[in-house]
């Protein structure tokens, strides 16, 4: 059996983002994936038993990407706001330097390859960052919601800001996503004020 080649395997991995953000799942074939990486489809096969372990394996790259980014930005001894606000900032510049990135792992995690093995890998990965979390829930720093929630309005702003390109799309200026931070925040943090339990 011939030796795996972790330079090939890689190449494959950023072809496979490069196919499905450019054509979507159904076209990013097994042959046009290698293609683009310029290896044989029986190369590919070497590093995956098929297109599906192809697809997830990439996600777990794109994740890896995301996830330290995150988990290098994110100091726990700050005030948790101000931890958040850091990596918020660290993953807009990623975002904004390699958009693929975020668009594969959307379309990934909304298609019918994600799977609970995945998420528990990356949560695990993530622990620091949902240990702080589940802090802030206790403090009653963070509105007592679940993490579907905390998601969709803490970091799929990001997302969504980069990809504008709508009638009024977003000026990145470190004023611009700061005001987005604080929106965010807003969104998920408990106001003392706040009547409301």
């Amino acid at each position: 059996m011939r030796p795996r080649d972790d330079t090939k395997r890689v190449a494959l991995l950023e072809a496979t983002l490069v196919e499905v953000t450019e054509h979507g799942f159904g076209v990013a074939s097994v042959a046009r994936i290698a293609r683009r990486a310029r290896v044989s489809p029986a190369t590919l096969y070497i590093h995956f038993a098929d297109k599906d372990a192809l697809l997830e394996a990439t996600f777990v790259h794109v994740c890896d990407q995301l996830i330290d980014t995150a988990l290098e930005a994110f100091d726990a001894a700050l005030e948790l706001r101000q931890a958040l606000r850091e990596m918020w900032h660290a993953l807009f510049h990623l975002a904004l330097d390699q958009p693929r990135l975020f668009r594969f792992h959307d379309a990934f995690s909304h298609s019918v390859w994600m799977n609970d093995r995945v998420r528990e890998r990356n949560d695990l990965r993530l622990a620091p960052l949902l240990d702080a979390i589940a802090q802030g829930h206790r403090d009653g720093v963070l509105k007592p919601v679940g993490l579907a929630l905390l998601e969709s309005f803490m970091f799929r702003p990001i997302y969504h800001l980069v990809q504008s390109q709508g009638s009024h799309p977003f000026e990145p200026t470190h004023t611009n996503i700061d005001q987005a931070f604080a929106m965010a925040w807003d969104a998920i943090a408990v106001r003392h004020d706040d009547p409301r339990p």
